[in-house]
């Protein structure tokens, strides 16, 4: 939670530094009509909303007042997101991160693990009735159909934005190489990798048409579910590069790509990891062979 969170730092820096927006979210926008500048954003008003925000995520995670403390949480991470934004530099890897969590607070979360649960479940047991809660609902995989689409259609954008932009000389080489050795300059801390495989052009070429293939075509993970996982962990991957080579720090759609995985089909990624559990628990069990003498 930390980890994606906006830095306190920061926000206050932007806030204390700056008299007025230079391209204010919607968001913001609707607060500033609602709340005077000089009594929100000051240090003050930009450190409680940040803790408000930490005790929402505290509560969410442990799963008490699971749903409203998803829905708090979720307003100010886009809250702070806007603010970071509203400032004339604009991204969009937070996005689909608060669009799930305020989709979560919108779904049957917290109604079998979690602190509201263990609560529902000693209530009714004091009162000798049975728990009304119910064990399955339709509605819990919406958040996670919804992820799904959003991140096919955010991967598709940028995939058709690159073949646009540069055609299938996109997939050259040598235009990756340059991206590569620009951002791993600018960013040698964070992409340790990254001066090394802007050196090679054979490497690059095979990458960037990977990527291509991986962005555009992401979507027909949605009508071939069976194979939605290989998706989920290719862009587990995919994040994961770019972060070595070129220091983008999508941890956000690790994370999303990685919960997809796992969640999307239970059944199948349990299955799957009883045979992992199998095949471990046999290779750790076979004697060895006695060594020659």
């Amino acid at each position: 939670m930390r980890w994606f969170f906006p830095s306190l730092p920061y926000q206050v820096k932007l806030a204390v530094s700056n008299t007025e927006f230079n391209h204010a979210q919607p968001l913001i926008r609707l607060v500033s009509a609602l709340v005077p500048r000089d009594v929100l954003f000051t240090a003050t008003g930009m450190t409680t909303i940040y803790w408000v925000a930490m005790a929402a995520g505290l509560l969410a995670l442990i799963g008490l007042g699971t749903r409203y403390a998803l829905l708090v949480y979720g307003l100010c991470y886009g809250f702070f997101v806007s603010h970071a934004y509203s400032y004339g530099d604009v991204h969009h890897r937070e996005v689909l991160y608060l669009f799930f969590i305020l989709a979560l607070a919108f779904s049957p979360a917290g109604q079998r693990l979690s602190v509201d649960a263990l609560i529902r479940r000693l209530r009714a047991r004091r009162a000798g009735r049975p728990e009304a809660a119910p064990t399955q609902s339709d509605l819990a995989m919406w958040p996670l159909k919804f992820l799904h689409v959003l991140l096919a259609m955010t991967y598709f954008s940028t995939g058709i934005t690159k073949l646009l932009a540069g055609g299938l000389q996109w997939m050259n080489g040598y235009t990756l190489q340059f991206a590569i050795f620009r951002n791993a300059i600018s960013r040698a801390a964070y992409a340790p990798l990254g001066l090394w495989m802007a050196q090679q052009h054979t490497l690059c070429i095979i990458v960037s048409i990977a990527t291509i293939l991986f962005e555009t075509f992401y979507f027909v993970s949605i009508f071939l579910p069976r194979w939605a996982p290989l998706f989920f962990a290719s862009g587990v991957l995919f994040h994961l590069m770019l972060w070595l080579t070129s220091g983008h720090p999508f941890f956000e759609h690790m994370l999303l790509n990685a919960t997809l995985f796992i969640c999307y089909d239970p059944v199948r990624f349990d299955a799957m990891w009883q045979r992992v559990a199998s095949l471990l628990r046999f290779q750790s069990a076979t004697p060895s062979m006695p060594r020659a003498t």
